[in-house]
This record gives C-alpha cells, sequence and structure tokens, in this order.
C-alpha cells in the first residue's frame, strides 16, 4: 500500500473520534466515488500520520455522562444516508462522512478528500443494543483506511441518530471533538515525550538509545514530515529510520513540533533547531557524541531538516524560542527524503514536467499556511523561507554533509525540488559534500526509500560523515 495515500487519508481524512454533526436525513445515493486522484491536480499532499489517543470506550462519555445510543431501529435505516462531521480542532480540520444503509446486511461508508479523491467504502452491518457494528469490505480506491475508528478488521461499533447523524459510540455526548490529545510519546522509547522547549506542548522527542550504548554516541535528530499541519514523532513512517538508527549504534531523538494550525514560520523551524540544541546540552544526560549531529527528515520534515541544517547561526530563526540559546543547533550531516525546497517555484516545476493545474501557490495549500499567507502573493515573503536566502550568513568555516534522494514520480512535491536543490548546495559545499539520487518510479513516502539496501546505503554515507 502507497504511504502517501494511506498516511494522508490516515490524518487528513480519517482521525477518528472528531465532534459529532447533524443534518437532515436524505436518502439520495452518495457521491459520485469515481473521483480519484489525478496527479495534474493533486496539491501538496506531504505524508500525513498523526497519533490521536482514542477516547476512553466505556459508557462513560468525556463530561462523565452516559455515552450515545442509536435512537433509530434498523427497520427504519435502510435507505436513508447519515452523516456524521468530524471536527480535529487541534488540525483545524473537518471532513463529513456519510454512511448509507442500502439493505438490512449491508451498506456503502463515503469519504471524501479533496485532494487524493473521494473514496466509498462498501460495508456489512448488524444492529444490537442501540449500536450499529459496522464493517468495510472493499474500497473504491482500493486503499482501505487506517482511521483510528476502525480496529485491525476495519470494524466499528456507531450510533444512529433521529436527527440525520451517526458518530462513533465512544464519542462525548457532548462533545467529541475534546478527544484526548496529548502526546505521551512512544512506549518503545527509552525517553518518551521528552518536552525541549517551553512554548508548547508539541516541542517533545522521543529518545531511543543504541543497542549496544557507549556513552558518547553520535545522534540522529529525525523530523517526520506531514504538510506542516499533521503528524508526530511516532508516525509509522519512520519508524524504519528509528529502528535501523539504533540497531546502527546511534542515540535517535524522533522530534515533533508545532505545527502550521498553531504557530506558522518559523515556528516548526524554531522548534527543530531548539531539539537539537537541548540534545547538546543534555549530552551527557542521553550518551550523545555532541560533535556527531546528524539530522534526517522526510518529506515537510526533510525541508525542516535541510533549513535546520544550512542557518546554523541567522537568530531570527529562533523565533520565539528561547531555550538553550547558549547552544549551537549546527549539525554535521543531512539526510533529506524527497523534501520540499523552494516553495515559490513548486507549480512552476510541475507544470515544466507536464503537470498543469496545481495549486500550491494559493491560499489553501499545506505550504501557504505553513508561510502564513498564500505563497504566491508576496514573493518576498515566500522567499524568506528559502535556504539560500540565508546563504550568506554561513560561517566561514562551515562543513556539511548531505545525502538528497527523491524519486521521480512523486505527485507530492516535484522531484526537480531535490534536484535543483542537490545541484545549488554541491555549489556552495563542493561536489564532493553532496550525494544525490534519484529512485526511478518511486513516488512520495515509497517503500522503496525504507528498504534495508536503500537505508543501508544512507548509514554507510553517515557513518563516514560523521567519523
Amino acid at each position: 500500500m502507497k504511504k502517501a495515500l494511506a498516511l494522508l487519508l490516515a490524518m487528513a481524512m480519517c482521525l477518528s473520534l472528531a465532534a459529532c454533526g447533524s443534518s437532515t436525513t436524505s436518502t439520495d445515493d452518495t457521491a459520485d466515488t469515481s473521483a480519484a486522484a489525478d496527479a495534474s491536480v493533486v496539491e501538496d499532499t506531504y505524508a500525513a500520520d498523526a497519533s490521536v489517543d482514542e477516547a476512553d470506550t466505556s459508557a462513560e462519555g468525556a463530561e462523565g455522562e452516559t455515552a450515545l445510543t442509536s435512537d433509530v431501529l434498523p427497520e427504519d435505516v435502510v435507505g436513508n444516508t447519515y452523516i456524521y462531521t468530524e471536527v480535529v480542532e487541534a488540525y483545524g480540520f473537518s471532513t463529513d462522512w456519510e454512511l448509507t444503509f442500502t439493505s438490512d446486511t449491508e451498506g456503502t461508508l463515503f469519504e471524501p478528500n479533496d485532494m487524493l479523491g473521494d473514496n466509498t467504502y462498501t460495508t456489512s452491518w448488524t444492529y444490537a443494543d442501540g449500536l450499529y457494528t459496522v464493517t468495510l469490505v472493499e474500497s473504491s480506491s482500493g486503499e482501505m483506511t487506517e482511521s483510528t475508528m476502525f480496529d485491525e478488521s476495519y470494524t466499528c461499533d456507531f450510533v444512529v441518530m433521529s436527527d440525520g447523524s451517526f458518530a462513533p459510540a465512544n464519542a462525548s455526548t457532548d462533545d467529541a471533538a475534546a478527544v484526548e490529545t496529548t502526546n505521551t510519546g512512544s512506549e518503545n522509547a527509552d525517553y518518551p515525550a521528552v518536552s525541549y522547549a517551553s512554548n508548547s506542548d508539541a516541542q517533545v522527542m522521543d529518545i531511543y538509545l543504541p543497542e549496544n550504548a557507549t556513552g558518547a554516541d553520535p545522534v540522529i535528530v529525525v523530523v517526520h514530515g506531514g504538510g506542516f499541519m499533521f503528524g508526530d514523532q511516532m508516525m509509522d513512517i519512520i519508524q524504519p529510520v528509528i529502528e535501523a538508527g539504533v540497531a546502527n549504534g546511534y542515540v535517535v531523538a524522533s522530534v515533533d513540533y508545532r505545527k502550521s494550525s498553531e504557530a506558522s514560520f518559523p515556528a516548526a523551524l524554531s522548534d527543530v533547531k531548539a531539539a537539537v540544541r537541548y540534545l547538546r546540552a543534555n549530552a551527557e544526560t542521553y550518551g550523545i557524541d555532541a560533535d556527531k549531529v546528524a539530522i534526517w527528515g522526510e518529506s515537510a520534515g526533510a525541508y525542516l531538516s535541510l533549513m535546520t541544517a544550512l542557518t546554523p547561526e541567522v537568530e531570527d530563526l529562533n523565533g520565539d524560542v528561547t531555550d538553550n540559546l547558549e547552544q549551537s543547533s549546527a549539525v554535521t550531516a543531512l539526510v533529506d527524503f524527497y523534501g520540499p525546497v523552494e516553495f515559490y517555484t513548486m507549480d512552476a516545476e510541475y507544470e515544466a514536467l507536464g503537470i498543469e493545474g496545481t495549486t500550491y501557490s494559493s491560499e489553501g495549500s499545506f505550504e501557504s499556511a505553513f508561510v502564513g499567507q498564500a505563497i504566491g502573493e508576496d514573493e518576498e515573503t515566500t522567499y524568506q523561507t528559502w535556504w539560500y536566502t540565508y546563504v550568506d550568513q554561513l560561517p566561514e568555516d562551515f562543513t556539511l554533509s548531505a545525502w538528497v534522494q527523491v524519486g521521480d514520480s512523486d505527485t507530492s512535491v516535484p522531484y526537480t525540488q531535490s534536484q535543483n536543490f542537490a545541484e545549488k548546495l554541491a555549489e556552495v559545499l563542493g561536489e564532493d559534500s553532496v550525494t544525490f539520487g534519484i529512485i526511478e518510479g518511486a513516488e512520495h513516502e515509497d517503500d522503496l526509500f525504507y528498504t534495508d539496501d536503500n537505508l543501508a546505503q544512507v548509514f554507510a554515507f553517515l557513518a563516514e560523515a560523521l567519523d
């Protein structure tokens, strides 16, 4: 399954247990399900995953009241469509699900997605004790949802109401959007959810120690993607990097940061810089060699990584984060997997590749939300987010080893963003300091980046760079 689709669907359209909406009952057919995402109009869909903690599944709601039970009997639902409006306030996102009962055992569940195309699942259903147990059978797109509403068998208990709404059975009767979203970190981390700065609850990292820790090991700062709007340090997409890192003798710090719904540029970048400074300030605590720091990002996280690597002394980019400013945020090595680089040119680059109709420069794109205004509105403002704007502020003795890798079938970020970046970076650092590669046929967040063979090549690069 392609991670770019699955992960975006998981966050952008399937965040579970959010607000319970209402609508009038409809007997209309569900929306046309044939709208698959065309690469020519796919907007920036950096992989996006997020771990939203599941709500209490007992009979008690978030406010201590009894959870909802259906007030519509099975014989009265057939032929009707019910609406569930998910609202995830932390990300400023909502979507309307449509559950239709087509017979006394079957139905459909429609999931709209403006970016990747709509999806309709055929379902089976049963009823008992006021709950409708719905199981997804097949998807019109071929991709099954990763929404945490559903268990591993793609089953969820819903309540169905006479006002035309439905909702997960464990949603609060008052406000299902009040789902607990505190980031408590990975249970597999040696140090989960370590706070590295004092501005926001999002400024946490999970720290993993190597299998044979020496007390002075190199560290890899891993930065997740998610369009600057979604995800956290526990995303599935970065797990192979974390696992390979500790197996290869590295301390691994997987970093979360403020999303664009909380604060715009340079907030997320300021956070990642602060995470590096924190690790240096606490190197002894975590057994880190402070002179051997690598940063590794994927997608939006790759952008934050390369900006961290290439602006070590730009004070303005520390933003509102003042923690550990006596420490340096410089790194020795950079790994960039399919990152966006120069936002202002993304539409033009896709057009040059024969893909027209992209809307990165519009107000509604992920990049525009990150910048704080439409990318195309103000070229000068947008270019404050480009690494080369700050090239004159690099230290005279600046060195960096960079690995830049992208797939030539990427429909989320033009692969020429990485290609142009590598070429320009080589002019600054020297060709021997930049390793660039294209994985033929690879898409955004493709599994091909995370094969044992490819990761082995990256770790061979890091071993040499940090030697």
